[in-house]
């Protein structure tokens, strides 16, 4: 199996990540389906935990009592997982494949076990206050979080500050990541492909050793007759477009304060303007500004 001619794109949920699973699923040579889910589960699958006495108590530590080293495993577990990938691309008459699944992130180490650089990564980067806000937008859709952002939320209560945390561990990793994997990697900002989709995306290709076909990006924004696991949202759009962008700016300034202290400082590692912080307001201020809310909501009501 050309285990080299996999691409794993990787990014904090919320970041862009479809946009460039559509940008791949265009080419002539790649096939990307939705969201698989299947290097998460390898990674689950690969989970391991340490027991009082300093032993790793997991799949690879069992395996290895019955014999079987850990390269072989490994072998197996990424002829199973990838298998299924070149399958899906010779069924659509295409000879590579990519994957990608939002929570992928999540679960950098054991994906880096798993694949190391057998495959090429996309690391897709967005504005943390931006994935606040489409972390949220996604939640309330589906009633529910996924389980890798509810870690979060059972940890910090204040649900917009447990997204902003998400993000910030997200990404942290991935840039760390990529830095590890750098000849195989390459970091792609959601808000530089936005501004100039057909330079962006030449150069993706370029880095992926495919040419950049005429029509591309038009095929990329057209709408499918059928959509993946994961594309809840993107075919809702038929173009490149910033209403994405920006877009916790509607947020109360208290608000954008207390998660803007959490993204700051990896926002500016990322090349963005760092987000002004205001002063906490005092109880009295908290105060007006709760009775102020409950005052709109009752005259709203009566209208």
């Amino acid at each position: 199996m050309a285990n080299e001619k996999g691409i794993v794109i990787l990014g904090a949920p919320r970041s862009g990540t479809t946009l460039v699973r559509r940008l791949l699923n265009a080419h002539p040579n790649i096939a990307c389906p939705g969201e698989t889910c299947i290097l998460s589960a390898c990674a689950r699958f690969l989970h391991s935990e340490v027991v009082a006495d300093g032993l790793e108590f997991g799949v690879l530590t069992g395996l290895s009592f019955a014999g079987f080293e850990q390269e072989e495993i490994l072998t197996r577990l990424r002829d199973f997982a990838f298998g299924f990938h070149a399958d899906y691309a010779k069924a659509q008459g295409k000879n590579r494949w990519a994957e990608k699944t939002a929570i992928d992130t999540f679960h950098l180490d054991k994906i880096d076990l798993l694949c190391d650089d057998h495959v090429q990564y996309i690391c897709v980067v967005r504005h943390g206050l931006d994935v606040v806000c489409s972390l949220r937008e996604f939640s309330d859709r589906g009633f529910t979080y996924l389980s890798e952002i509810h870690e979060y939320v059972r940890k910090y209560p204040i649900v917009l500050e447990a997204f902003a945390h998400a993000w910030l561990d997200a990404t942290r990793d991935l840039l760390e990541f990529a830095e590890r994997h750098k000849e195989h990697a390459v970091v792609l900002r959601y808000e530089d492909l936005v501004a100039s989709p057909d330079q962006q995306v030449r150069q993706l290709f370029e880095f992926l050793n495919e040419d950049f076909a005429s029509g591309l990006l038009e095929l990329a924004l057209a709408r499918p007759k059928t959509a993946g696991l994961g594309d809840w949202k993107t075919y809702a759009r038929a173009s490149i477009d910033d209403s994405s962008m920006h877009r916790w700016k509607s947020l109360p300034p208290n608000v954008v304060s207390r998660i803007a202290e959490i993204c700051n400082p990896l926002l500016e590692a990322c090349g963005y303007d760092p987000v002004p912080v205001r002063a906490p307001d005092d109880q009295s201020a908290a105060r007006r500004r709760y009775e102020f809310s409950m005052l709109f909501g009752a005259n709203r009501k009566d209208s």
